[in-house]
Formats: C-alpha cells, structure tokens, sequence
C-alpha cells in the first residue's frame, strides 16, 4: 500500500479503514480502525510532543501497518510536512544531508541499524521526537539510547 492509497481509503465515506497490527504479540492481525479515533490519537500524540504546522515527519515504515497509517494522520492533523522513505532497515540511508526531522517513528532494528551507521546515526541523533514501536527494545538499544539528545518514546 502507498501513502495515496492510504489518503484515498481515509477520505473515502467509510467510518473505518483496515490496518494490520504490528504483531509484536503474535502474527499480525487485520483489523478495523476507526478514523475519528485514529484522529483523536493523532491530536493526542501531536499535542504532547508539541509538533505544529510546518514540522517535519519521517515515515519509514509500512502503510500496511498501523504505525505507518498513524504517521499519515498525524502530518493530516496537525499539518506536518511528510517525508516518505521505503520501508527498509536503513531509513536514514538517504537521507544524511535532510534537514533534522521533528518526528520520526521506527521499530527497533531500524533504530539499531541506524544508530551503527555514522551518517545514519548524525540524522537519527538530530530528530527531535523518536517513537520506537512494534517490539519492545532490548537492553542493549536501550542503553545505547540513554544519551539520545532528544525525546524517545516507546
């Protein structure tokens, strides 16, 4: 699934749109999301970390999943400027000379894989908000963590 085929299930009449769990529990499962609800997380989310209109967004992860759709919604709500890079364990492959992201969200073997990377790791380092989800991090990320410039959330 694409971002534009994410945009055109969200402004569709439906109520609801499918999105696939992380599995970090289990196999992924399909289920139906409500857009009003995905909205107010989105507001939520928005308002705690203080991002406003202009802000820019990193999404790196899959608009099958929910992670990557609630990326979508967040830039709609608050009027986010998106980034979009494919999927892959190296996000930040190319994208050393972007300007600093305000919110990124990754799972953790992106985050580890950007963070033993030098260039991958200065862009990581420059983001001011990091979501980590669909895993729990281990030990080992979460000491390599502990002087993350900015706020990491998990």
């Amino acid at each position: 699934m694409t971002i534009n085929d994410f945009l055109s299930q969200w402004h569709d009449s439906r109520a609801t749109v499918p999105v696939y769990t992380s599995g970090s529990t289990g196999k992924p499962k399909l289920m139906m999301a409500e857009k009003v609800r995905m909205e107010a997380s989105a507001r939520m989310t928005c308002k705690a970390l203080g991002l406003k209109a202009g802000d820019k967004a990193l999404v790196c992860l899959p608009m099958d999943y929910i992670a990557g759709k609630m990326m979508v919604v967040r830039s709609l709500e608050r009027g986010l400027r998106l980034v979009s890079v494919e999927p892959t364990g190296h996000p930040f492959a190319t994208l050393a000379h972007e300007e600093p992201f305000d919110l990124v969200a990754m799972v953790p073997l992106q985050v580890y894989n950007s963070l033993h990377v030098e260039e991958e790791r200065a862009q990581l380092m420059r983001s001011r908000h990091l979501i980590i989800g669909g895993g729990a991090i281990d030990a080992e990320l979460e000491r390599e963590l502990q002087n993350f410039p900015h706020a990491v959330w998990s």
